[in-house]
Order: structure tokens, then sequence, then C-alpha cells
């Protein structure tokens, strides 16, 4: 399984070409159900719409129906394991709590992250792929 991070799903979707070719080939060649996103991205999705950081020309509703139903993506949401990994990770990792909930949603669910964010890159106790 792979989880996506907020901004590359966002990409997947709406923006291919931003996606890097190895990101890119990693999530086409997996199937649609091995491909997942932490709960906490929908979040991080309402706050980029609400902020305008990201224009649509349909609903954020009917945008996330297609995202995540139509699409055959796997939501990952926030459960024990997850809320508490997020606030136990090893080593020094940042503060934001979306990123250490994603981060920890990629370590429990024994997944590699894909992600531009070079924070998360260089974080050595998940396995990322940019």
């Amino acid at each position: 399984m792979i989880v996506l991070d907020t901004h590359v799903w966002w990409w997947a979707i709406s923006e291919p070409a931003q996606l890097s070719r190895k990101a890119r080939q990693l999530i086409t060649k997996m199937p649609p159900e091995q491909r997942a996103i932490a709960s906490i991205s929908i979040w991080e999705f309402a706050m980029m719409v609400t902020r305008g950081h990201i224009e649509l020309t349909i609903s954020p509703d009917e945008w996330l129906d297609y995202a995540i139903n139509k699409t055959g993506l796997t939501l990952l949401e926030l459960n024990s394991k997850i809320a508490l990994e997020s606030c136990n990770l090893p080593g020094n990792f940042h503060k934001d709590p979306a990123d250490r909930i994603i981060v920890a949603t990629a370590r429990v669910s024994r997944s590699q992250l894909i992600t531009k964010d070079q924070k998360i890159i260089e974080y050595p106790h998940v396995t990322t792929v940019w």
C-alpha cells in the first residue's frame, strides 16, 4: 500500500503534471485499493479550498466524492494506534499535527508515503517516495 500526502493526492487527481515521474509511475502501477490517504487529508483539502489555495470547478463535496469514492482510493481513518503513534514518533520530527498524523498513518499501515515535503523526506523513520 502507498499513502499519498495531501498535496500528492490533489495533484494526482487535478494536476498530475506536478508529480515527479517516480511518484506518477508508482501511483499508476498500484491498484486503486492499494492507494490511500490519511483521513486528516480531507481536512487539509477543505482548508486549502477555504483559504483559496486551490480552486475547484465543482463543489468540494463533488470533488471529494470523486477523489475518494470514484477512484477506489482507501481512506485510512484516524484510530487510537495512529493517534498514539503521531504523538510518539521516534527521533526528531516537527510539530505540524497534520504531518504527524500522515506520517503516523504511513508507519502504522507499513506503507510508503509519497510526498514532496522535504521535512518528511528527511525524516528517517518513514519510507518516502518522490
